[in-house]
C-alpha cells in the first residue's frame, strides 16, 4: 500500500507529497478544490479562486487526504489513488 512519507507546503498555493516508493508530486490548490470529490460538487459546477490556500492538511487514515480550503467547498476526502492521477 502506498502512502505518504512526507507533506511539505511550498508556497502559499501548493504543496508537495513524496510516497513511500519515493515518487515525489506537487499539488497546485486551486486544482484540488477544482477536482473536489465530494457528492456535491461532483453534481454541480464549482466556482474555483485560483488564489485559494490550505488552512489545513490532514491524512485520513492511511488512505486520504483532507484540506480545509480558505474558502470554496472542503467536504472532500482526496484517497492516495485519485491523488496519485492527478499530481504532477
Amino acid at each position: 500500500m502506498i502512502e505518504i512519507c512526507k507533506l511539505t507546503q511550498k508556497d502559499r498555493y501548493q504543496f508537495e507529497i513524496q510516497w513511500s516508493d519515493d515518487l515525489v508530486q506537487r499539488f497546485r490548490l486551486s486544482d484540488l478544490q477544482e477536482r473536489c470529490p465530494c457528492a456535491r460538487c461532483e453534481q454541480g459546477k464549482r466556482d474555483v479562486n485560483p488564489a485559494v490556500m490550505a488552512m489545513k492538511l490532514t491524512k485520513v487514515g492511511n488512505y486520504a487526504l483532507k484540506i480545509q480550503f480558505t474558502e470554496g467547498c472542503s467536504k472532500g476526502i482526496y484517497p492516495f489513488e485519485l491523488l496519485r492521477e492527478i499530481g504532477s
